[in-house]
């Protein structure tokens, strides 16, 4: 038989349960001793019904099957006309917020900051309150339309931000963006979500372009491309210089290339170079809690022939072109060749470097370019045609000229003599002045001192990432703030750079040593 100091033991090894110790801080928090009698203060912190409604949820052994995204859902629907006014403040912190994860003082807090919002009174408040409520906003909850509930969303970020501006909704342009698809609202509004959704949605524009290039004229093309590559041809001399001539070569080439790999490698050149298309699945709303209403939901977004969101049996897959950004420095590398094999043919005085090209593809373009060139020589001699109808005409013409010009004429007076001209005067030596000595450069004081050194690593073929690094800079950017500042010197851009590596313009690299003194 059990003594009395085995049994306390157990008590204490029961009582220190984690498990059970959880389930015991869980009902404290359900349950607690009430007065009998009660004051008005008292009363004000009962919950409301439509509370206990909701908590009754999770409770409810019917409901276990539900997941907490089904669970959220279907408290927030209970909950959609809901409205507080607590007195009190809870703060509230969780990485997905639910309701069901608040207790009573919270979930009143939020209800009363809520009722206040639909209002037009935006306060600030916890974060997660304001990312529960858009969580709402997503599922429709108080919303008459998508298209109004788009709306909303983007006023309560800009109320919002307002009032709390260290809250920055870093996932709410994907949830705006997913909010257009899976509504099936105008595309047109994908572009103002951010430069990154604009970006993409010029490159579905450029590349449905290029796809159909044969429909599409010469300078479309020439867009297109010029989008895509992200090489600056446009913004070089020899471009400006060369507009035309350019604007006319770069989709002959492309057209020539695709012509190319269709016949001869029997593949396709843009699949060469973006890859083949992909189809991936895709989670909608991504960091939201979201629950799909609909499980046998099909339909289809169209964005391009070539960028596609499909949704079967409630699960969405994208399908589009996803190695665009190596696509992207294939083709200008492309570009870039075109521009430096030109420049060689028409003999311009400012070369580039060859590019990494493959040696094969190099070979096509010289065949390419040299049948270009012949053929802007062959339409540049103007073309002589003969109007046989009209020899008749011309004939008779004749025939009356002649006649005028047998007729006895005059003879013409003596011609006047030619007037003198006139004397040459002495003109007085003069002594040549002598030339003034070149003055020395001075350092150009346009250029930050970064900016200075980084040419000078380039003029040295030294390293710089330490460089940049210490002066806290983009690459990207400070290439272009060098070209648009020495722009007037040069009237060309210095440093080429296509998003790989910087290269000076070895035409002007003596004039930039002299330019930095």
């Amino acid at each position: 038989m059990a003594n009395l100091e085995d049994v306390q033991d157990l008590i204490q090894e029961i009582l220190g349960n984690p498990k059970l110790k959880y389930v015991a801080d869980r009902l404290r928090q359900e349950y607690h001793d009430e007065p009998i009698l009660q004051t008005a203060s008292q009363m004000q912190r009962l919950l409301p019904r439509p509370l206990v409604e909701a908590k009754r949820l999770m409770r409810n052994p019917a409901e276990y099957h539900y997941s907490y995204r089904q669970l959220f859902y279907q408290q927030a629907k209970l909950l959609e006309d809901f409205t507080d006014d607590f007195s009190e403040q809870a703060s509230f912190s969780s990485c997905y917020p639910c309701y069901r994860d608040m207790n009573d003082r919270q979930l009143r807090t939020y209800f009363t900051w809520r009722t206040k919002v639909r209002q037009g009174i935006v306060e600030s408040t916890s974060p997660s309150y304001a990312e529960l409520y858009c969580y709402e906003l997503l599922h429709q909850i108080g919303v008459p339309d998508p298209e109004t509930g788009f709306r909303m969303l983007q006023q309560f970020r800009q109320d919002y931000t307002a009032v709390s501006p260290e809250c920055r909704f870093p996932y709410f342009s994907i949830w705006l963006h997913d909010y257009i698809i899976y509504y099936g609202l105008d595309q047109a509004l994908l572009p103002e979500l951010s430069e990154d959704y604009a970006a993409e949605a010029r490159f579905d524009k450029s590349f449905q372009t290029v796809q159909e290039a044969e429909t599409h004229t010469d300078a479309e093309l020439f867009q297109a491309i010029s989008d895509l590559s992200g090489y600056g041809l446009q913004r070089s001399k020899f471009y400006r210089e060369q507009t035309e001539l350019i604007e006319q070569a770069v989709p002959y080439c492309f057209r020539q290339m695709c012509d190319y790999f269709r016949n001869r490698k029997k593949s396709d050149y843009l699949e060469y170079l973006f890859g083949k298309k992909g189809l991936l699945p895709y989670h909608m709303f991504n960091y939201a809690t979201f629950f799909e209403t609909d499980p046998e939901r099909n339909c289809d977004y169209v964005l391009s022939p070539y960028h596609i969101y499909r949704c079967r049996s409630g699960k969405w897959t994208c399908e589009a072109y996803f190695d665009a950004e190596k696509g992207k420095k294939r083709l200008g590398c492309f570009v870039k060749t075109i521009d430096q094999k030109l420049r060689q043919l028409v003999q311009y005085p400012h070369s580039i470097k060859e590019t990494e090209l493959p040696k094969y593809l190099q070979q096509v373009l010289d065949k390419t370019l040299a049948a270009f060139l012949d053929e802007q020589k062959k339409n540049a001699v103007p073309k002589v045609e003969f109007d046989l109808s009209r020899l008749a005409g011309i004939r008779q013409a004749a025939e009356v000229t002649r006649d005028k010009l047998l007729v006895d004429t005059e003879e013409e007076s003596e011609l006047q003599a030619a007037p003198k001209p006139a004397p040459e005067l002495p003109v007085p030596e003069t002594t040549p002045a002598e030339p003034a000595a070149p003055e020395t450069p001075a350092a150009d004081k346009r250029l930050s001192e970064t900016e200075r050194a980084f040419l000078h690593c380039l003029l040295e073929h030294q390293p710089y990432a330490d460089l940049l690094r210490q002066g806290g800079v983009m690459l990207s950017v400070l290439v272009d703030h060098i070209n648009e500042t020495l722009f007037d010197d040069f009237g060309d851009t210095v440093i080429l750079f296509d998003g790989d590596q910087p290269e000076l313009i070895e035409d002007y690299v003596e004039e930039l040593r002299a330019l930095l003194g």
